[in-house]
This record gives structure tokens, C-alpha cells and sequence, in this order.
């Protein structure tokens, strides 16, 4: 990370290539940043005539800008909890596993709860299973365990019993509890909203221990050159500690929060009480610029790894099993229209083309009955979506928010969960882009369940090549330039700011990333291993690989 002086402040940038990725195309071989916004880009010789005596100068050396990556959906906060909890990142068995619980639970006070950070052991380890209720106690020292799964968490005997759960304990709706299918005993797995039964006595953080955990996320982000984001799943209380840090100037990450009114992906709450949580309407943070509250965040059903995605067709040959439906459609609209009539956009978790047929059919009901949201509705993942539900999205004013790393290491277990054809057409990047248009559909990773690294996910969008090297649904591939459109221009456009950012045109926000490589020109199979050299976010310098700027003082 950068010392020094962070800026903002005038910055010229020289000496390489500037990708405007504006909808010309166009290139340019400088660039002025003044005041947090693009003040001029072009040719080096008019934009030096427009640098005043204490601009600071960054030599690109042939390096390439882009504007920001603008990561459409993921999970940013998880990338901060290091400190606080357990991470399974690197692991290779659940013996390793285990034992990072187990340390982690000897240096907590007893009582205190053992949290981990979201990991899926069942695609991580060569195990292919959750831990057992029997392994958690064995290694948390009675302290109580909750580690947390996306769509499922294991915990521990203690934290069953801290949660009033015991074999009586029936499933909640839109989730189960897992148990014994022999003697019915509780495994200590929870499926979808069983969570919320654990999860709603795990303390919460300190405003200070959340402020520090969300500075820590944004700064490995600026590191990948992502400068913002559509924040998932976010909770009331962490817009307001965002909302705080930006106020006080500390924010290296702008943040469109998809809210969870009630802390639920799927609301318990009656009627009344979810029109009292959302009555206030999404509110903007200071300028708008770095918080402001997107839209509100639904989900209807699994996943395609886990094999829960609901979808028109049973998953396998010989199974009726065809996913799980989490909301009916009388709910799902009733949530959907309060929050339209709110001036809330919605934004629904949808995997299996069972689930977007059962949105998309509530969108339409919405927008028959005048009740339509302010802005484009979105459908979240959208992985497995078919021509003719592209179709009717485009005829709503639907967008898209799809994450091609879901192919990157986990073909396999789609297609074993789901059938190889699944598989294939899972993500279909170039379908999505010309039924609906490339300004409706914003590249994402849905971390920490995939990884951050956009340059990866450039390679899979570009490629359709995993981590194998096996060619993955090829007639979905998209264009070099598409994929940074879709990772920037698209995003922006995705959060309604396009005039303001995702481009490097004069007048936009000053988010820019130098880059180490051309990502138009590199060689394919070198597109993973690009680099962020420099980030800045509003004019200020919040990332320096090299501390060209950073160990520099400006001119006075």
C-alpha cells in the first residue's frame, strides 16, 4: 500500500496509452487529472498546454490507463476481515481446515464466537464436504463456531444451543436444517434462511471494528484497480458506517449498496413491517458520488455449484429434482411492489431460468399494474438464462449483473450437479450483449465466492477458458473490448452514472488505473497476470505498486 501523500491533486499522465473506453473508441497518449475529475485527454502536446506549474507528473513508460474497474456485484467487506476472522484462503484438506479453527478459538476469550470468512469446502477441498458438528467441537474449545458458506453456513453444537435449535427446531421457511437422515440429529448445516436462525445471535461488530474492516476491503480492491462497486448484500448498519467514512473523507471505494432492508436476503417480516424499513426510500450520502443506496436486494433461489439453482427441467436424468423456489409469487410481488411504490429499484438473486421466469413474470405484473420501480430492475447472476427470457428483460427495461468466474474452476461441478449442457451455456456473456445491449449488462465476480482479480475475468469473458484450460460455452465469448466496456462503461451505467464515470472523458470522476500491460493487445493466455501499478480514486493516488507518486513530494 501507498505512503507519502496521497493527493488529491493536479496529475498528469504521460508517456502511454489511454484506453477512454468512451463509446468512440478512441485513444489517447495523455491525460489530466484536476480538481477529482478528468480535466483534459487527448494528444501529450494540448494536454501538457493545459498542466499549470505544480501538476505532478506520472511517466507512464508505454503503461496503459483505463478508467476504474468497476466490479458489478461481489461481496467487497469480506475482503477486510483478516484480522477478525477465520480465513480458509490456500487450504488444501480439511485437516488444515480444522486446525485454522482451532488456533483462531485458542487466542478468543472463552465465550467469544470463532467466524469465518466465507469459503465453499465442498469445490475447495479434496474432502468434498462441509465439517461435521463432531469436528467443529472438537476443535472450538466450547467457544460457539459460525462459518458462513453464501447460501449455507456449518456451526457447532454451541452455537445451536445459543440459538435455541435443538431436533424439535422445525425449518424455517426458504430454508432447512440439516439433520441426520438416519436418526435426525442435527449436522450443524444450514441451508438458506436457517442461517438467519444462528446468524441473529452472533454478536455484532463495533461501528470502530466495522470501519476498520471496510478501509481494509477497500484497500485490497484499489490494489486490483477497482476504484467501485455494487456492494451485494449490504446491511442498514454498514451504509451508515460507509456513509461515515466518506463524510470524513476516508473512502478509497465508491459504493452502490444493494440493501437488505431487514438483514434478510429473503424477509421474514410481514407486510407492514417491510413497508416501514423501506418507506424512507434509498437515500444518497453527501455528493452521491461515493455512497448511495442502489436498490433492494432479493433472493429467489440456490446456486448452479451447490445444485439448487430452480430450474424449467429437472437437474439430471432420472431425478425430479429441479431446484429450490425461496419465495412464492404472491410474496415475491408483494415485496416487489411496496418497494417500486418506495422508489426502490430491486435487485433479485436469480440462477435457474425457473427462478427468472418467476421474476420476470412479477416485473411484468409490476409494471402492468403502474407500479414499475424508478429504474431498471435488475436480475442478479442470471447464469443460466435462456433467449426468450433475454427477450422479455430487454421488452422490461431489465438488467443484467452476470459473473463469468463462476466458470473458472467450477465446470465440473455444474455439470455433475446440473448436467454438462448446463454447463456449457452457463453465463452466456455474448447472448446477453446483443439481445440486451452491451450499456444493460455490468461484469462482476460475486466475491469472495470467486476471486477479485479482474484480469482473470477478463481472460474467462474473452477466452471462455478455465483454469484447466478447457474451452467452456466458446460461442458465449466475448470481445477484448467488450469485457473492459463490460468492467467499466457498463458498470457505470449499471448504477445510472454514466456521464460521470467509467469513462475517461473531460468532466468525469477522476477513478483511473495505470495498468502494466495492454489489455486490448496482450497475448491471451497473458491477460491473468496484468497488474494495477497505480490507482486513484477522485484524484487521489490510494494505490502505488512502485511509489512513483507516492515517494514523491509535489512541486512548490
Amino acid at each position: 500500500m501507498t505512503t507519502g501523500d496521497p493527493g488529491p491533486y493536479d496529475l498528469l499522465l504521460r508517456g502511454g496509452r489511454v484506453l477512454t473506453l468512451d463509446h468512440t473508441g478512441s485513444t489517447a497518449t495523455a491525460l489530466l487529472l484536476r480538481g477529482g475529475k478528468v480535466a483534459a485527454v487527448g494528444e501529450e502536446r494540448r494536454v501538457l498546454d493545459a498542466a499549470g506549474p505544480a501538476t505532478r507528473v506520472l511517466e507512464l513508460g508505454g503503461r496503459t490507463v483505463i478508467p476504474g474497474f468497476v466490479d458489478a456485484h461481489c461481496h467487497f467487506e469480506e475482503a477486510g476481515m483478516d484480522g477478525d476472522t477465520v480465513s480458509f484462503r490456500g487450504i488444501t484438506t480439511m485437516a488444515e481446515a480444522l486446525e485454522r479453527v482451532r488456533n483462531t478459538a485458542r487466542s478468543l476469550d472463552t465465550g467469544a464466537w470463532v467466524r469465518g470468512q466465507i469459503w465453499n469446502p465442498v469445490l475447495q477441498l479434496p474432502e468434498g464436504r462441509v465439517p461435521t458438528l463432531a469436528e467443529l467441537d472438537a476443535v472450538s474449545g466450547g467457544r460457539p463456531v459460525h462459518l458462513p458458506m453464501a447460501h449455507s453456513s456449518c456451526v457447532n453444537s454451541a452455537a445451536l444451543r445459543l440459538a435455541g435449535i435443538d431436533e424439535r427446531t422445525p425449518d424455517p421457511d426458504g430454508g432447512r436444517l440439516g439433520r441426520d437422515p438416519d436418526s435426525g440429529a442435527l449436522t450443524g448445516y444450514l441451508w438458506e434462511e436457517a442461517q438467519n436462525l444462528v446468524a441473529q445471535v452472533v454478536p455484532e461488530w463495533t461501528e470502530q471494528e466495522r470501519a476498520g474492516q471496510l478501509l481494509a476491503a477497500m484497500k485490497v480492491l484499489n490494489g486490483w484497480g477497482i476504484t467501485s462497486v455494487v456492494a451485494g448484500a449490504t446491511h442498514p448498519r454498514d451504509v451508515a458506517v460507509l456513509a461515515r467514512l466518506a463524510e470524513e473523507g476516508r473512502s478509497t471505494l465508491r459504493v452502490a449498496a444493494m440493501v437488505l432492508p431487514s438483514g434478510e436476503l429473503i424477509p421474514s417480516v410481514s407486510e407492514a413491517e417491510w413497508e416501514s424499513l423501506i418507506e424512507s426510500g434509498p437515500r444518497r450520502y453527501g455528493d452521491g458520488t461515493w455512497v448511495r443506496e442502489l436498490g433492494v436486494k432479493l433472493q429467489l433461489d440456490g446456486g448452479m455449484t451447490l445444485g439448487t439453482a430452480a430450474t424449467r427441467e429437472p437437474h439430471l436424468p432420472g431425478s425430479a429434482y429441479a431446484g429450490d423456489l425461496l419465495i412464492d409469487h404472491a410474496r415475491l410481488a408483494m415485496l416487489v411492489s411496496r418497494a417500486h411504490r418506495r422508489g426502490w429499484r430491486v435487485g433479485v438473486h436469480v440462477v435457474g431460468d425457473a427462478a427468472i421466469d418467476r421474476v420476470l413474470e412479477v416485473f411484468a405484473e409490476a409494471r402492468a399494474a403502474g407500479a414499475a420501480g424508478p429504474g431498471p430492475d435488475i436480475l442478479i447472476h442470471a447464469s443460466l438464462m435462456r433467449t426468450d427470457q433475454l427477450e422479455r428483460a430487454r421488452d422490461l427495461g431489465v438488467v443484467v449483473a452476470p459473473q463469468a468466474p463462476f466458470l473458472w474452476r467450477n465446470r465440473d461441478a455444474i455439470a455433475a450437479r446440473m448436467g454438462p449442457h448446463r454447463a456449457e451455456g452457463a453465463v452466456p456473456l455474448r447472448s446477453m450483449i446483443d439481445v440486451l445491449g452491451i450499456d444493460r449488462v455490468a461484469a462482476g465476480t460475486d466475491y469472495p465466492v470467486n476471486e477479485l482479480n479482474p484480469f482473470q475475468n477478463l481472460y474467462t469473458m474473452t477466452t471462455r477458458r478455465d483454469e484447466r484450460g478447457r474451452t467452456v460455452g466458446g460461442g458465449e465469448a466475448v470481445g477484448r473490448e467488450e469485457a473492459l466496456r463490460l468492467y467499466t462503461a457498463s458498470g457505470a451505467a449499471h448504477t445510472g452514472e454514466e456521464r460521470t464515470k467509467g469513462s475517461l472523458r473531460v468532466g468525469c470522476l477522476a477513478d483511473v488505473v495505470v495498468l502494466d500491460g495492454d489489455p486490448l493487445a496482450a497475448d491471451p493466455e497473458t491477460l491473468p497476470a496484468l497488474n494495477a501499478d497505480v490507482t486513484v480514486v477522485g484524484g487521489g493516488v490510494v494505490f502505488d505498486r512502485h511509489r512513483e507518486l507516492t515517494d514523491r513530494r509535489p512541486p512548490t
